[in-house]
């Protein structure tokens, strides 16, 4: 059987590109690392890194033998976990995935407030670039985020929670910024930025936009974080748009204006698998973020806090969804 801790290590080299940088993420020196290497090397018999310069280049094989090793390793971990919630007395774990549009503005205090709450609660939190519908497949007990897939759930309780529209990310500086709305139709002729996959469904919601107003928009820069996005905004040759919430506390330098109708909207919800639903942290974490979601839409132009919560019975049919952990 291969040494997990060997694996952990190819994997973190495989991310960094390097050997150097591995060791300071993980808390190693070089020569710790690189042994690794040689000894995983030994194990496998395949060539795991090659030399480039003064740098090193990652072989295929070692790509695939992290990739395949990614899941096992994070059930592992999982694992470990739960062993250290029980040496601890806790009484459980709940697991909350939530989308990267809500990570900064929302899970932080979410998570503070349940943790002082629940003291002997263990939460573990998982941010996905996916659908609610994702997420529950990745085995969260608790899903924050968009959901894709129909209101009626024979596993899952859903509550809707807020829908927002979107809006126009621009620089300080740019011709557009002192606008209090703005016609998707005016970015037309605009380079484009954006940290959705060009080939997702959240991308494609706004080119669809895009194409009904008569043209399909010029992405020039996809990076994979939202951080980045608002760097090459920031510049004035780039604008981006965004749902309304992720632009909340926006840097001084980036000015979010709000697409003038039609434009495309989106819906959040709350999803609880229906075998924990009824447990008193559950239930705290939804009315947490409907409180969340009635302050945003206080706070923020075209966002609508969704009172009426959906929550749909409970449909006699036989589940096959796999078991939450139990709290």
């Amino acid at each position: 059987m291969l040494d997990p801790l060997k694996l952990r290590v190819l994997r973190s080299v495989v991310e960094t590109g390097s050997i150097r940088a591995s060791a300071e993420a993980l808390g190693y020196t070089p020569s710790a690392v690189s042994q690794h290497l040689t000894n995983l090397r030994r194990e496998t018999g395949l060539e795991l890194i090659e030399r480039s310069g003064r740098g090193i280049t990652v072989t295929a094989h070692a790509r695939l033998i992290a990739a395949e090793a990614g899941p096992a390793l994070d059930a592992l971990r999982a694992l470990e976990r739960t062993v250290k919630d029980l040496r601890s007395g806790r009484t459980g774990t709940l697991r909350l995935g939530y989308a990267t549009s809500i990570a900064a503005t929302w899970i932080p205090e979410l998570a503070q407030d349940v943790r002082r709450t629940y003291p002997d609660l263990g939460l573990e939190l998982a941010l996905r670039d996916c659908s609610c519908e994702d997420l529950a497949e990745a085995g969260m007990d608790i899903v924050v985020g968009e959901g894709t897939g129909p209101i009626e759930s024979v596993d899952w309780e859903i509550h809707e929670i807020l829908e927002e529209g979107y809006v126009a990310l621009v620089s300080a500086g740019h011709p557009l910024a002192a606008r209090s709305t703005i016609h998707l139709k005016d970015l037309a002729e605009e380079s484009w930025v954006t940290d959705d996959p060009i080939d997702s469904f959240w991308f494609d919601r706004i080119g669809a936009a895009c194409r009904a107003a008569g043209f399909s928009p010029c992405v020039d820069v996809n990076p994979n974080d939202f951080p980045t996005v608002l760097g090459f905004v920031a510049t004035g040759d780039y604008v981006s748009v965004q749902p309304s919430v992720i632009a909340q506390n926006m840097r001084p330098d980036i000015v979010a204006i709000p697409l003038a109708p039609p434009a495309p909207r989106r819906r959040l919800r709350v999803q609880v698998r229906r075998t924990i639903a009824r447990n008193p942290a559950a239930q705290h974490i939804v009315q947490r973020i409907h409180a969340v979601a009635a302050k945003r839409a206080a706070e923020i132009p075209g966002v609508t806090h969704l009172l009426e919560t959906e929550t749909r019975p409970r449909a006699q049919v036989r589940s096959t969804s796999p078991e939450p952990a139990q709290i």
